[in-house]
């Protein structure tokens, strides 16, 4: 957590930005700070200091900003698309899986629709119906079932170059039997005194709401996020290999963009 402060001190250096139309293109470098638990339920956690690249793409198909985004179909108050996001893998050393596998690197990818429930002034609450197939990234692309993450979401978006632009969500998580079995299902060669066998099944998989900030500072951009997951009466709440009922993460990045046309 002291990384991240530390980069959030930064802003007040940063000088002010005019007023600018919104570039199709930005490109730069920067760094990320995360805070993270290594996997929901994990009583063990992980801080991350790592560089970026740093690329906005604001297609009329394309576009990419928290995360890559197909556009299928769009229209002012309803959209289609296709979207992926990747996320690190678990440190070793997670205390409750020790001796078991280590949980790798995951991409995750499939549609989501986005509809418009309320205009307001500068902003506006959206349902968001996301289904996301997920893969691990161990050589072998395999794939860990599903999650959907039906969520009701507030957006202010930034028109312009130097406004803020924020987000929060809130719903709950389904996620398939196959995904579930992959955090934490504990099979009978990996059980120990402390950790009996379990079998993890589909379904309910907890609740998360999420705030994020992001702006252009002249030169330099400022993001990040806050993340909170609670599992009570999930479907896995009492997988031996869920310590902790809530959990926060939280990240930020500092970039310097270069590049903008």
């Amino acid at each position: 957590m002291r990384i991240l402060l530390s980069l959030m001190m930064l802003i007040g250096a940063i000088p002010a930005l005019a007023q600018e139309a919104l570039p199709r293109l930005e490109l730069g470098v920067g760094l990320f700070a995360l805070d993270s638990p290594d996997y929901r339920g994990s009583a063990g956690s992980s801080s991350y200091l790592l560089p970026a690249p740093y690329v906005k793409y604001r297609g009329d198909r394309l576009r990419v900003d928290e995360g890559a985004q197909g556009i299928i179909f769009e229209s002012p108050d309803l959209l289609f698309s296709m979207s992926g996001n990747l996320s690190l893998p678990a440190d070793e050393d997670t205390p409750e899986r020790e001796g078991m596998a280590e949980l790798e690197a995951i991409l995750e990818i499939g549609p989501s629709i986005n509809y418009r429930l309320l205009r307001l002034h500068d902003s506006a609450w959206w349902i968001d119906l996301p289904l996301r197939f997920a893969y691990t990234l161990d050589g072998n692309l395999e794939s860990i079932g599903w999650v959907f993450q039906p969520r009701l979401s507030w957006r202010q978006p930034a028109t312009r170059l130097g406004d803020w632009k924020l987000r929060f969500n809130i719903g709950p998580l389904y996620s398939s039997d196959r995904h579930h079995d992959y955090f934490y299902t504990v099979d009978a060669f990996d059980a120990t005194a402390t950790r009996p066998a379990y079998e993890a099944d589909g379904g309910f998989s907890g609740y998360r709401a999420e705030f994020t900030y992001s702006r252009r500072f002249g030169i330099y951009w400022l993001g990040g996020f806050l993340r909170y997951d609670n599992l009570d009466h999930s479907e896995i709440d009492d997988s031996p290999l869920v310590s902790e009922s809530d959990s926060w993460m939280g990240g930020i990045a500092l970039a310097w963009v270069f590049h903008q046309r």
